[in-house]
């Protein structure tokens, strides 16, 4: 029996099965120096058509579209889109793309209070229960509040006396980042019912990492360094030379405590114990929880070395997660002379980018230990993932010495031809080339096409370009 009509007969006090108006109103920037800025083409329109999406999808469907608690990207798909300056066509065409395949809304067998929240954590028939007990809380608290309460604190992690709890960071964390992802859309959109629904997600999602939250995670005090100053005085690598010499860098030159993240990959390049075969079987079902179980508690060594020691460090340890993201997804399946060898599992990783796109939005809501909290997570999860793919080596260096053919990036039917006249352009008319902007052509073909990941991906990284 599906657990849609599980739960129909069951004798509960019935809620609407959506939050309604108030909880999906149109979507407000966020104004913070670091966080995306919408693209040209946004209009009252797509705004009112969005708003009026979200509020379909929240009252019409389900978070997990299957039993097996594959996520509903429905809403992430609209909010990229939409960012991106896309018409009230498109958004509507994709929203019918996506519902087509969603498991309908239902009601929980029981109600979630303060007193019974952390009674049913992973078990996702408690969905709509947690989705509503979250919009009570933000209507009496306010977003910022539930979400510290319900995510940072040592009280939704760690029991009384300091052992692993609830969890919710973890899980958080957890289903390949999607509640930080749907809790995202929030922080850089300001529609709270995204905040209820991205918690609630967490709530039913189990924990994945605990190996790389353990108690300690939460010393938000007394964070320790993982590494002597000999250490933190290695040479960096090129990407770091690059970064802070980068005249449109956010962040200052001076060095941060801790060390750099790029500067971990290094040294996790050189351990045996994390080499590809070592963590877990090539062909396992479940490379990311074998490689926890493994080495799990290794992986946690090397992100302690990774520290986010005060508020003004924020923007340069945000710049070096954006590079770690970037890299691992990016270079970690490149070759130099071969062809670019991708896989489902690098599609995984693309998540680490599409994640990493909203942590500036987030942290312009947090206490700064909450900041710090989300800084170290998702380093750390990045590290965990990267490992559990076969640790690819990140041949930057290569990268950068290739000879490359910008032009090979841009589909054909969107190649432009320039009259004679136009400057930089060869005398036979040719397709332009560097002096072309690249992301233009790449944006355009992304926004119709049906795989919402590439859209996410490419707003991800054309943002990471506008900054860094």
């Amino acid at each position: 029996m599906s657990t849609t009509a599980q739960f129909h007969t069951k004798s509960v006090a019935l809620k609407p099965l959506g939050l309604g108006y108030s909880f999906f109103p149109s979507p407000e920037q966020n104004n913070h120096k670091l966080a995306p800025k919408l693209w040209p083409g946004v209009s009252a329109e797509s705004e009112s058509e969005l708003a009026s999406l979200l509020r379909l999808d929240n009252e019409k469907h389900h978070i997990f579209f299957n039993d097996r608690g594959f996520h509903n990207h429905l809403t992430h798909h609209l909010f990229a889109a939409y960012a991106m300056g896309c018409s009230p066509e498109v958004l509507n065409a994709a929203y019918k793309l996506h519902a087509d395949y969603q498991r309908p809304a239902f009601q929980s067998p029981g109600e979630i209070t303060e007193k019974n929240w952390s009674e049913h954590l992973g078990n996702k028939n408690y969905y709509n229960a947690y989705m509503h007990f979250y919009a009570s809380q933000i209507d009496a608290h306010g977003p910022t509040k539930t979400l510290e309460k319900y995510v940072f604190s040592k009280e939704a992690n760690l029991t009384a006396d300091g052992k692993q709890g609830p969890q919710m960071l973890d899980r958080f964390m957890s289903g390949l980042l999607h509640p930080m992802i749907h809790t995202g859309h929030w922080a850089e959109f300001h529609v709270p019912g995204m905040l209820a629904e991205g918690l609630a997600l967490a709530s039913t999602t189990p924990p994945n990492s605990p190996h790389l939250f353990p108690p300690d995670f939460f010393d938000y005090d007394t964070q320790q360094t993982g590494s002597v100053q000999s250490m933190l005085d290695q040479a960096t690598t090129t990407i770091r030379r690059l970064s802070l010499n980068n005249p449109r860098s956010t962040s200052p030159s001076s060095y941060t405590g801790g060390s750099h993240a790029l500067d971990i990959l290094h040294r996790m390049l050189q351990d045996p114990a994390l080499a590809a075969g070592k963590t877990c079987q090539p062909d396992s079902e479940n490379m990311f929880t074998n490689t926890m179980n493994s080495v799990g508690d290794r992986i946690r060594k090397y992100a302690k070395m990774w520290q986010v020691d005060s508020d003004r460090e924020v923007p340069e340890k945000l710049e070096e997660v954006s590079w770690l993201a970037a890299l691992v997804y990016g270079l970690g399946g490149w070759r130099k002379g071969k062809q670019f060898r991708s896989d489902f599992f690098f599609k995984n990783r693309l998540h680490l980018v599409t994640s990493s796109i909203f942590i500036s939005s987030l942290i312009s809501h947090l206490s700064f230990a909450s900041q710090s909290a989300l800084l170290r997570a998702q380093v750390s999860v990045i590290l965990g993932w990267w490992v559990s793919r076969g640790r690819p080596s990140i041949p930057i260096e290569d990268y950068y010495s290739r000879e490359f053919d910008p032009t090979s990036l841009i589909p054909k039917a969107l190649q432009v031809h320039p009259d004679k006249s136009a400057i930089g352009v060869s005398k036979d008319g040719g397709t332009t080339n560097l002096s072309s902007n690249m992301w233009l052509p790449i944006i355009e073909s992304s926004l119709n096409h049906p795989e919402e990941h590439l859209l996410k991906n490419q707003r991800a990284l054309a943002h990471f370009d506008h900054l860094y």
